[in-house]
């Protein structure tokens, strides 16, 4: 069975060039309020090799916190108008403790929010470790894809399209635990899915064009989003 491995990558590693090797990249944008430092560099990059077609589509992720609105406008004022080849992700962690209890309606609230901005609520999956995703998002929107972060095992989960296996120090079990130009970082792998499958478990169309696929009224409700976060 094929697999998609990928990098997930901020502002911690350095900026992404073309020694990058896989056809999937996934990138921060921002953690609640604070803006990634590499984001420029990172997204212009995936933009370029995704319209090439070097990449087959893209991930950009950000943080959720309680301040979920000014994430969210954080988020879309990050990217003005959205690349039809890229997917969301909402990284939803504890952090050690600091966020707690029941946050699905928060989550949700931010999950819908940036559907409506994408054009497709299928275009926004999340992340989190099995522990944290039961305690902080147990109502979930039904349907919604998961990468399940799990470093030296791989457990199953509903809705699980891939499985963070490492964050690069050793958790691999024979698979990379880093990809150029980043050395060691956080990887990733969509198994059982080519890159093309994985676009579209993600809700991208890969042969999409800048409004292709996205109806009239998804538009309408993504300019009425950007001015509003304007």
């Amino acid at each position: 069975m094929p697999d998609t491995l990928y990098a997930d990558v901020s502002e911690w590693q350095v900026g992404v060039d073309d020694t990058y090797p896989y056809p999937v990249l996934c990138i921060r944008s921002n953690d609640g309020t604070h803006r990634d430092r590499r984001w420029r560099n990172n997204y212009d990059w995936c933009v370029r090799n995704a319209d090439s077609g070097r990449l087959t589509f893209f991930i950009v992720y950000f943080v959720w916190r309680p301040n979920w609105r000014q994430a969210v406008d954080t988020f879309i004022s990050q990217l003005g108008t959205p690349h039809p080849k890229m997917a969301v992700m909402l990284d939803v962690e504890s952090w050690g403790g600091q966020i707690r209890g029941n946050q699905s309606a928060g989550i949700n609230a931010a999950h819908r929010a940036v559907g409506d901005y994408v054009g497709s609520p299928a275009r926004v999956i999340g992340y989190g470790n099995v522990g944290d995703l039961n305690k902080l998002w147990p109502d979930k929107p039904p349907g919604i894809r998961l990468v399940i972060a799990a470093y030296g095992h791989n457990p199953p989960y509903p809705g699980k399209v891939a499985h963070q296996y490492t964050d690069g120090s050793g958790y691999g079990g024979g698979l990379p635990e880093g990809a150029p130009p980043f050395g060691n970082c956080d990887m990733n792998s969509a198994d059982g899915y080519t890159a093309e499958e994985f676009a579209r478990a993600c809700g991208v169309r890969i042969d999409a064009s800048a409004e292709n696929g996205v109806p009239p009224d998804a538009r309408l409700a993504r300019r009425r989003i950007q001015r509003r976060s304007r």
